[in-house]
């Protein structure tokens, strides 16, 4: 028994039932309930003699045929004209009727093809006309033919969303479409990476690239997306997009060595002389050719993580000391820095 309920609704007074009896429900019984047919009843309405069928339900005359033409395709109506034979007629005459005077009965509408203007939606359809025509596949065939627009100066082909994106491209960066076609790009790395969710795990793809052009710029990019092909797009647009330009001395190797540390990435960037090469692990190998640097040597310890060495070497590049900078710091002049620094060879 719940506490909320009074305890009076559980002893009620007068019901169908009798006096005193409990009743443990609160529906209003129906003032006219249902009463279900006996057999006796159902054999009684079986054996009596067929009835003529009311104008309701009776075949469909000859002039009913040609106005439902007006809505149907000769294909519904057909199908239509099927299943109404498939169902008896007698059925619907030996229907029992709802009682007359039933204060809880809903006002049913016999004729479902009325439109109620108060339950129904407006009937937005176009007003059909004997103009409608049809193919041989049933099909209405507009009255208007639809124009086609063909352009003979555009053509498309697949190339065009590689030109929206060079188009793009040029837009950020200020360079023109043929330069950024003959960017250098390289795929560094890609693997698959897992979101744990609470509808489940949801898969993607992890890709980063680095574009150059071969001549200073250097820019990296990351892409994550459902497919593979999607992910590596996304990176090499943004390492194009990212592209910025990256200090060199006679523009082949750094200026001085460099010592950066990001996370648990720990990189030492020598100089080098020229004619010794890039002797490095191979994803600062690829950056260096991206970025034009030809004599560099590179020592990376504690974590070797490829992401974290690529983002690091970038790091490393971009905090170089120049001798513009060690001159205006010390308050001298810039021959004099660089005749101590670097013998006098800038």
């Amino acid at each position: 028994m719940s506490v909320s309920r009074p305890l009076g609704r559980l002893l009620t007074g007068t019901t169908h039932w009798g006096l005193g009896v409990r009743c443990f429900s609160n529906t209003p019984i129906a003032q006219f309930p249902r009463r279900r047919p006996s057999p006796k009843d159902m054999l009684s309405v079986a054996a009596a003699a067929p009835k003529d069928l009311s104008p309701q339900t009776a075949p469909y005359t000859q002039p009913q045929l040609e106005e439902l033409q007006q809505h149907f395709t000769p294909r519904q109506l057909s199908a239509l004209m099927v299943g109404e034979q498939a169902i008896s007629r007698s059925d619907f005459e030996g229907r029992v009727p709802r009682r007359a005077g039933d204060p809880l009965a809903l006002d049913y509408i016999d004729d479902l093809a009325v439109r109620d203007p108060v339950l129904d939606l407006p009937d937005r359809r176009p007003k059909p006309s004997s103009k409608v025509k049809y193919d041989s596949k049933g099909w209405v065939v507009p009255e208007q033919n639809i124009p086609v627009v063909e352009d003979s100066k555009y053509k498309y082909s697949e190339d065009d969303q590689e030109g929206d994106m060079y188009r793009n491209l040029a837009m950020h960066t200020g360079l023109s479409e043929s330069e950024l076609k003959s960017v250098r790009s390289k795929l560094l790395v890609s693997h698959s990476v897992t979101n744990q969710t609470r509808m489940g795990k949801i898969r993607r793809i992890y890709a980063l690239a680095v574009a150059g052009n071969g001549n200073g710029l250097l820019g990296i990019g990351e892409g994550k997306a459902s497919e593979a092909e999607d992910a590596i797009r996304q990176a090499t647009y943004m390492a194009i997009r990212n592209m910025e330009p990256v200090p060199r001395y006679e523009s082949r190797t750094t200026f001085g060595d460099v010592q950066v540390k990001n996370g648990a990435v720990e990189m030492t960037v020598f100089t080098r002389p020229p004619g010794f090469g890039v002797r490095c692990s191979q994803y600062i190998f690829e950056m260096c050719r991206c970025a034009g640097i030809q004599d560099l040597s590179a020592r990376v310890t504690r974590s070797r993580n490829p992401m974290n060495v690529v983002k690091t070497f970038m790091m490393a590049l971009k905090s170089q000391k120049l001798p513009e900078t060690i001159a205006r710091g010390r308050g001298k002049k810039f021959i004099d820095v660089r005749r101590v620094y670097y013998g006098g060879k800038t």
